[in-house]
């Protein structure tokens, strides 16, 4: 297998786990017969999202201790049971009534979801130079993270068409599909007289090029989440863009492209425009995401807003791709590129998720002028960071 078709395969795994992850709030959405209110749907999904965050970095390190294949394609099988186990309560309608087993288990997709960034990472560590990881993190993210826009409007097309049985059921058959990719993937051997998940995070205290790129990653995370959170409801309120309208759809192509060539574009830039370098990559995706951001404030049509949202979407979405995939593999190597990518992620969901309730504070104290003026500031300092990035090429392991 070629290593363009390795990460795609990698990638497609990830898409498909995060499918499945998806389907609640997909569900939700499309009216599927619920029993949950707003609030509880809230609460599952934002323990979904903690969950992620707090148990990427052990995630990661379990990768690099017993392999990261092996890691991923058990992670899918998990994710196969748990989403049938949720499928067959909202089957017999007790959603309601076992909210709390709705919850667990919408969390354990999430915690399944943190294998397969580090399993990927750690795969292509051992495999590439430093000089193509780059490239090969953008492929990885443009392929893997549209999930996060595809899954609502397929929820709400297959909702309307499909029963509740085929629909409750769908996110088993994703994860199902993710196990399959996870076999076709590379192998990736576990590392030699590996340390407790605990402690392998743990080692990486005081590591420069440890800790800058997890601060540019919880700047990323800040700025991203809080865009994605609000992005919706902004266009809504403020240009009028319903959903269910032609507007909609394009504000959808917009940001999914923008996650899209985001990615691919912060890989070439790293690889070929700054020689393998990772820092004056982020600090000019980190300055565009500052620019996008001061256009999408002050648009006053439609079109234009939805432009500025697919550069923001690109901008902050190959941030992510460059950090947690080619500055991981940087800074874990051979040995820990599981570890790291799983914590550069983990802070990345967990600056995204107090963003939200910062973000969300501020537009109910200024309104929606506030709303982007309330992430600026994280751009602005993540392009700072990034010069404290070391400006040499990494070096083989």
């Amino acid at each position: 297998m070629s290593q363009a078709l390795g990460t795609a395969a990698l990638a497609v795994a990830a898409l498909l786990l995060g499918l499945a992850a998806g389907a609640l709030p997909a569900a939700a959405a499309s009216d599927a017969r619920l029993e949950l209110t707003k609030h509880q749907l809230a609460l599952a999904v934002g323990l979904g999202l903690w969950t992620r965050a707090l148990t990427a970095g052990f995630a990661g390190a379990l990768v690099d201790r017993f392999g990261a294949r092996r890691a991923l394609r058990d992670a899918a099988a998990g994710a196969v049971a748990a989403a049938l186990a949720l499928g067959s309560i909202f089957l017999g309608g007790r959603e309601g009534t076992m909210f709390v087993g709705v919850a667990i288990l919408q969390a354990a997709l999430c915690y399944f979801l943190a294998f397969a960034g580090p399993a990927a990472a750690r795969i292509n560590a051992a495999r590439l130079e430093p000089g193509t990881r780059g490239r090969h993190a953008g492929l990885y993210g443009a392929l893997a993270f549209p999930a996060e826009f595809v899954a609502l409007p397929a929820g709400l097309w297959l909702g309307s068409r499909l029963p509740a049985a085929a629909f409750a059921l769908l996110p088993a058959g994703a994860a199902l599909l993710a196990f399959g990719a996870a076999l076709l993937a590379p192998g990736g051997e576990a590392v030699d007289e590996p340390r407790p998940a605990l402690a392998e995070v743990l080692s990486f205290r005081g590591r420069l090029d440890v800790l800058v790129p997890a601060a540019l990653e919880a700047c990323a995370g800040a700025a991203r989440w809080g865009l994605l959170g609000w992005s919706a409801q902004f266009l809504n309120e403020v240009h009028h863009i319903r959903l269910g309208t032609p507007l909609s759809g394009a504000a959808l192509a917009t940001a999914a492209g923008g996650a899209a060539a985001g990615p691919l574009l912060a890989g070439f830039l790293s690889d070929k425009a700054f020689g393998g370098r990772r820092g004056p990559p982020a600090a000019v995706l980190f300055a565009a995401l500052t620019g996008a951001l001061l256009g999408l404030g002050r648009a006053l049509e439609p079109g234009t807003a939805l432009a500025f949202l697919g550069a923001a979407c690109a901008a902050s979405f190959g941030l992510h791709a460059l950090l947690s995939g080619a500055a991981a593999m940087d800074a874990g190597g051979r040995r820990s590129a599981g570890a790291v990518a799983g914590l550069f992620d983990g802070v990345h969901h967990a600056a995204g998720g107090l963003s939200i309730l910062l973000v969300g504070a501020m537009i109910d104290r200024g309104g929606w002028a506030s709303w982007t003026r309330t992430l600026i500031p994280f751009a602005v300092a993540g392009a700072a960071l990034s010069l404290l990035l070391r400006p040499r090429r990494p070096g083989a392991e």
